[in-house]
């Protein structure tokens, strides 16, 4: 998908997100969301930039935002779930999450914020209207 479909889409149903799920209690303001080809033009700033690392999306607390990297963009669906999986690692406690991490040794497939990130996605179809 292009970045002007996938923001689009985002600007038709992010604020249905924030209205549905509220503001977090560890942060001030409401994330804000970037859309970029992938980490590498991200990260380095030149737009050709590749590497191994392929993440499709991502929520950097630091930031308070969440980067969508569009062309892994398949449709509405696809880019609704990243939203509200996203959306929901900005409500959480982002010290408890590397904690569990760090502590606890919890990898990305058995995280509990993870599995309640995917849990989220379900909800997907509440912000079609």
């Amino acid at each position: 998908m292009n970045e002007l479909k996938c923001k689009k889409i985002i600007d038709s149903v992010y604020s249905k997100i924030k209205a549905h799920y509220g503001i977090s209690k560890y942060q001030k303001e409401f994330p804000t969301i970037e859309l970029h080809y992938n980490i590498y033009a991200r990260v380095t700033g030149f737009p050709e930039a590749e590497g191994d690392c392929d993440p499709d999306a991502e929520y950097d607390r630091h930031e308070n935002n969440i980067v969508i990297y569009y062309p892994k963009a398949e449709n509405k669906q696809w880019i609704l779930q990243t939203l509200i999986h996203e959306y929901t690692h900005y409500l959480q406690d982002g010290e408890e999450m590397q904690r569990m991490y760090d502590d606890e040794g919890y990898e990305y497939d058995t995280h509990p914020f993870e599995l309640e990130a995917i849990a989220a996605e379900k909800d997907w179809k509440l912000f079609l209207k």
